[in-house]
C-alpha cells in the first residue's frame, strides 16, 4: 500500500486543535477537575446547525441554552469556562451551603463527572473536594491581567454577533455597505 502523503493535514488540524483549547476549559467524558477563580454571570447561546457550532442567542431566538461564563484554574493554567447551566446551578447551590467558605477564587477544587458528554443525553454530577486547595500569587497575579468574565462575554457577544457583522470597531454605530467600499 502506498505511503500517505497527506497525512500531515490530520497531524496538522490535531496540533491546531489542541493548541486552540489549552486556554480553554471543555468538559470531557469522566472527570474534570478544576478550581472556579471567578464568578460565572449568564451568557445565552443557541446551536447553530449550519456551523454546528454555538452563538450569541438574539431577541427572537428558541432552544436558547444558557451558559456560564468565567475563569477556572485547570492543571495550572487558567482557562476560560463556558460551563452548562445544570453545572452552575450545583455551583450555585454549593456557594449557598454555610459549611463551605464561598468566596471567589474558591478554594476548593471542583470536580465535574460527565456521562455522555457531546450528546444531548449528557448528565452532570458537581462534586467539590473537602481538601482546600492552594491557589500560588503567581496565579492570582495572572489573573488580575485577565478580563472580567463580563468582558468576555461582551467580546463573546461582539465578534459573532449577527448585529455586528456589519459594523466597524472604530465606529461601531456606522454601519458599512460591502458594495460602497471601493476596491481598485
Amino acid at each position: 500500500m502506498p505511503e500517505n502523503k497527506m497525512d500531515w493535514v490530520k497531524e496538522h488540524e490535531a496540533k491546531k486543535q489542541e493548541e486552540q483549547g489549552k486556554d480553554y476549559f471543555n468538559i470531557i467524558e469522566g472527570a474534570n477537575k478544576f478550581v472556579l477563580l471567578t464568578h460565572l454571570p449568564p451568557l445565552a447561546q443557541v446551536f447553530d446547525p449550519t456551523t454546528k457550532k454555538y452563538r450569541p442567542a438574539v431577541e427572537g431566538d428558541t432552544n436558547v441554552s444558557i451558559k456560564g461564563v468565567g475563569w477556572v484554574l485547570q492543571d495550572d493554567v487558567i482557562k476560560l469556562a463556558k460551563l452548562p447551566y445544570t453545572v452552575v446551578k450545583a455551583i450555585a447551590a454549593l456557594s449557598e451551603d454555610p459549611d463551605w467558605d464561598f468566596k471567589f477564587p474558591f478554594a476548593h477544587a471542583i470536580t465535574v463527572n460527565a456521562k455522555n458528554a457531546g450528546s444531548k443525553e449528557v448528565e452532570y454530577t458537581v462534586q467539590p473536594s473537602p481538601k482546600q486547595t492552594e491557589i500560588s500569587e503567581t496565579i492570582l497575579e495572572e489573573l488580575k491581567k485577565k478580563p472580567t468574565p463580563e468582558e468576555m462575554i461582551e467580546k463573546i457577544k461582539g465578534k459573532v454577533s449577527p448585529q455586528n457583522e456589519t459594523k466597524t470597531d472604530y465606529y461601531p454605530d456606522i454601519e458599512l455597505n460591502p458594495e460602497d467600499i471601493p476596491f481598485n
